[in-house]
């Protein structure tokens, strides 16, 4: 079947995600890093990345303001370009040399930046279910998805490089990244701006219609506790680099580039699976087990690279899914409000993952972190074998060029 071509502006929205995830994808390995490395705490650093992430917990207020702004474009215009203005502003911070200040302006950077990604997010979330056909749904968040992971991938390898020559040369790069971010912004032309035809539903609406709608429910459900056991994964990575293998940057790089890759593997293999959604979210829930448990046995940071492959193509195919899954259940009208729900419930347990497991590294071993993943995926395994609605969503690539 012949491929029907993506719209400009859905081409132009994911120009704009690319950039942003740029740059907030190096703040996210750069910020913790910087925290770490001040303080030798575990705790403070999962803390840091909890704040990144505390936004998430009104989500769902957020998305039922942005659903009564009849031009959506402004927000997200201003709000990237309030991104770049915040980033200058730690520069400045940085330049004092004062401890104090520098974590402070970190912790109130990270959660403000959050905050404003999850504004832009939303809208990004609408547009998306607007500029795509229905049969583009798969395609189209596969195809965005492995251009997250590919410019995550690049934006890791310039943490890396960053972390090697000195922290204080990224804020440039994470200015201009934003910067950059709002040229596409400009050129798209949303009809959604144009006419507000759609009922405006509130955030109540969006929780009972996705609570009754049991395909919803069921995916943010297996959300939440994905988020619960990977949110802090990252942390959980960068300590293991501190403190098992002597805070090398090569090795850090190695572990994140091999999780990338293998992101990028999977938003693929995402966008070209076919079958049963239970059944693949079932297999791919399963496989997390044993990758999790390898990880503090391995005699060598070099099996850790093809693991943390592994990993990240699980976790992509099942984003894929989920999202495909997603946007086949939820109309138009209610699409900001579903969202605004699943981003609240469905991520914040990551705010609380991050908090967790550097509590369990400061208080009790690296090594139980992963035996605590490892069971919290057992939940997830026994979610997905519980969710027998998800067995009436039939996954079939097709989509656009």
């Amino acid at each position: 079947m012949k491929r029907t071509k993506f719209s400009k502006n859905f081409k132009l929205s994911i120009s704009h995600t690319t950039f942003s995830s740029f740059t907030s994808s190096m703040m996210l390995v750069l910020f913790p890093w910087i925290i770490l490395s001040l303080t030798n705490s575990a705790l403070l650093t999962g803390l840091v990345l909890s704040l990144s992430d505390a936004p998430l917990a009104v989500s769902f207020i957020v998305a039922y303001y942005v659903a009564r702004l009849k031009k959506k474009k402004p927000l997200v215009l201003g709000g990237t370009f309030l991104r770049a203005v915040i980033i200058f502003s730690i520069f400045l911070v940085f330049l004092s040399g004062n401890k104090f200040w520098e974590l402070l302006a970190i912790f109130i950077a990270f959660f403000i930046d959050a905050w404003i990604g999850d504004l832009t997010g939303q809208v990004h979330g609408f547009w998306t279910k607007e500029f795509l056909n229905e049969d583009q749904y798969q395609r189209g968040i596969s195809i965005a998805t492995m251009l997250n992971m590919v410019v995550t991938l690049i934006s890791y390898i310039a943490a890396g490089i960053v972390i090697y020559i000195g922290v204080y040369n990224g804020f440039l790069v994470l200015m201009v990244g934003y910067i950059i971010a709002t040229i596409p912004i400009i050129f798209i032309k949303p009809k959604s701006d144009e006419s507000q035809d759609t009922e405006l539903h509130s955030f109540r609406d969006g929780i009972f219609f996705l609570w009754n709608t049991k395909p919803l429910r069921y995916s943010l459900i297996f959300s939440m506790l994905t988020a619960l056991t990977f949110g802090g994964f990252l942390m959980v990575i960068e300590v293991l680099v501190r403190f098992k293998y002597g805070g090398s940057p090569l090795i850090l790089t190695l572990f994140l580039v091999g999780g990338m890759i293998g992101g990028v593997v999977g938003s693929i293999i995402g966008g070209k699976i076919k079958g049963n959604a239970r059944s693949l979210l079932f297999i791919m829930a399963l496989a997390h087990i044993p990758i999790l448990i390898f990880i503090p046995f391995s005699p060598s940071y070099i099996f850790l690279i093809p693991d943390l492959f592994l990993l990240m193509i699980l976790n992509q195919v099942e984003n894929v899914l989920l999202g495909t899954i997603d946007y086949k259940v939820t109309p138009q009208d209610y699409m900001l409000q579903v969202r605004g729900v699943q981003e609240t419930l469905g991520l914040f347990p990551a705010a609380l993952s991050a908090l967790v497991m550097g509590t369990i590294i400061q208080f009790i071993s690296l090594k139980f972190v992963f035996y605590t993943m490892a069971i919290l995926s057992i939940s997830i395994v026994i979610e997905v074998w519980i969710a027998r609605d998800l067995g009436d969503i039939k996954i079939s690539s097709s989509g656009g060029d």
